[in-house]
């Protein structure tokens, strides 16, 4: 997966020599997770998305299981329907395999939306870095700070200024 989207940045990077561009890097990333990112020359990020993506795959599909089974239970109690229940939780209440379903069932739910988050994060970081790819990062940082008096005028002669000038460089 890694050396396909290698492969596809370099191949558009060595087509085009154009300059950096934010929305294609957003697009890749919205295409296939990590290709924007691959793009902005952080391929580094790629198993942070994929461990991610994969977490909350497993997550959704262990509680996507687990609620249709205590659903199905739940039905089954209902329904009078012996043969089929589920002989682990004889001793549970219908109330608590109900509550149990909910459980399951909602966080099957936050892990659709957490995966949803997740995605947007990705496209969002190529985004970003791809509008700071450019961006010089200089080890030659200072500040210049110098007061800076401001006397009084003719309509205003009570109040004399004082104040500080900062120069960021």
């Amino acid at each position: 997966m890694l050396s396909l989207c290698i492969c596809l940045t370099s191949l558009l990077a060595q087509e085009n020599k154009e300059p950096h561009s934010a929305k294609k890097a957003s697009t890749l990333s919205a295409i296939l997770p990590g290709a924007g990112q691959v793009y902005n020359h952080q391929a580094w990020k790629i198993p942070i998305i994929y461990a991610g993506a994969g977490a909350v795959t497993y997550f959704a599909v262990t509680n996507y299981k687990n609620a249709i089974k205590f659903k199905t239970e739940y039905y089954n109690r209902i329904e009078n329907n012996d043969a089929d229940l589920l002989a682990d939780y004889t001793k549970y209440s219908d109330e608590s395999i109900l509550s149990l379903y909910d459980a399951y069932n909602k966080n099957f739910q936050l892990s659709i939306v957490i995966g949803a988050a997740v995605y947007l994060l990705n496209i969002v970081d190529a985004m970003v870095y791809g509008h700071l790819y450019e961006f010089d990062i200089d080890d030659n940082l200072s500040a210049k700070i110098s007061p800076f008096y401001l006397p009084p005028t003719s309509f205003n002669t009570h109040q004399i200024g004082l104040s500080l000038s900062i120069k960021l460089k």
